[in-house]
């Protein structure tokens, strides 16, 4: 039975437990992130190479957003409360498969396909469906929820750290799905759907696609995902090669990113709703290409290079704050689960797009300018984008 309100007003307190349970399995579904944490200790253990291991991210960030563009059939078929449970209970399970894998078939398939469904299912969902609560404070809203799945992935560094080092591979991912099962499936019974809006207030997918504007985003949304995905996953090594930094400096890399991710989601997101949604953009926009185009300078040094990834890390954070209320400020706010569900796709194909790039390129020096040219495109599509909004009529 789909948890809904029906009716055109509900009560302050229902919203604010929603919200607060929204917060609460954002910080669960962000220790994802931590990932990385595991790759040396499966490929010893699986007595493979570290970069097959590290591929289950990429399946990861593939099935996440697949998911995620399913989110608004979800949520009208069985709602956001019991796609969470469903969510916790998938979550545990493919940790679980993980933990008793002998092969890297069970850890793709646990961490990477079953994960990466579970955490795509519920993602989008809750942030969308807080957004449509509070529509008058849709950047805020965004950022809360989006900047608490940024704070999962640092709380969750050091649960999992201690995890691992106390407790092995295998008890490490069992008592790490536990303690995520349990951080959604309490906060999911708290949770209700958002009213209903009016009809005629949004435009549906197929009604957004004629739209120039809908494909820039999409556009956009891509390029971004492409170049921060892969510049904030290499950025220790690109300390190293390009800025010629030692593996303890550069390792700081890691601390930046963390720290200007989170600030970027929380102020892009809240500021957004003082300066406006394609404002905030733009400037998110400017700063990734200008921290891009930092690390390209040939004479790169420690300090320069920090500013670039304090650059990336900030706009890559605003920019996936900004784009929930984005969507729903240009097509409406009833359809922008699905309309911001097809743009979500753009983080798993970027994901795998970066890869390509880099593959080809074959070494940072000549993949991150590739990576500019793409970004000065984003931005060209961003300053041409009319700040216009488009109504059912």
């Amino acid at each position: 039975m789909n948890s809904a309100v029906l009716s055109d007003a509900l009560p302050s307190y229902r919203k604010v437990l929603t919200l607060i349970g929204a917060i609460i399995v954002q910080l669960a579904l962000g220790s994802a992130y931590t990932w990385s944490l595991f790759n040396s200790s499966i490929a010893h253990h699986l007595g493979v190479d570290v970069f097959k291991v590290a591929i289950t991210f990429g399946l990861f960030c593939l099935s996440l957003s697949l998911a995620s563009s399913q989110a608004a059939y979800l949520q009208k078929k069985i709602g956001v409360r019991y796609t969470t449970i469903i969510a916790a209970i998938l979550m545990f399970s493919g940790l679980f498969i993980a933990s008793q894998s002998t092969s890297l078939f069970g850890i793709y398939i646990g961490a990477g396909i079953i994960m990466g469904l579970a955490e795509g299912a519920v993602y989008l969902m809750i942030i969308t469906n807080c957004v449509k609560m509070f529509p008058e404070r849709k950047g805020v809203i965004a950022s809360l929820s989006i900047g608490a799945y940024g704070l999962g992935s640092v709380i969750f560094k050091y649960v999992n750290h201690h995890l691992l080092s106390v407790y092995g591979l295998e008890y490490a991912f069992f008592l790490w799905g536990g303690i995520v099962f349990t951080l959604m499936i309490v906060p999911a019974f708290f949770m209700v759907d958002s009213p209903e809006q009016a009809k005629n207030t949004a435009k549906r997918l197929r009604e957004v696609l004629v739209f120039k504007s809908y494909w820039g985003f999409w556009t956009i949304f891509l390029i971004t995902s492409m170049t921060g995905i892969y510049i904030i996953g290499a950025a220790k090594d690109i300390g190293e090669q390009m800025a010629h930094l030692d593996a303890n400096m550069a390792a700081n890399a890691v601390a930046v990113l963390t720290f200007f991710n989170l600030c970027g989601r929380l102020v892009i997101g809240s500021a957004s709703d003082k300066i406006g949604t394609l404002l905030s953009l733009k400037i998110c926009q400017i700063l990734l290409c200008i921290g891009v185009a930092i690390i390209c300078y040939p004479v790169l040094n420690m300090i320069l290079f920090f500013i670039a990834v304090a650059c990336i890390a900030f706009s890559f954070g605003g920019t996936i704050a900004v784009y929930p209320p984005l969507i729903g400020d240009f097509f409406g706010l009833e359809g922008v689960t699905k309309n911001y569900g097809f743009i979500y796709l753009g983080f798993g194909f970027g994901s795998v797009a970066g890869t390509i790039i880099s593959f080809i390129c074959n070494g940072f020096e000549r993949t991150i300018p590739v990576l500019l040219v793409f970004m000065v495109i984003a931005v060209i599509i961003v300053m041409f984008t009319k700040n216009k909004r488009y109504s059912v009529g």
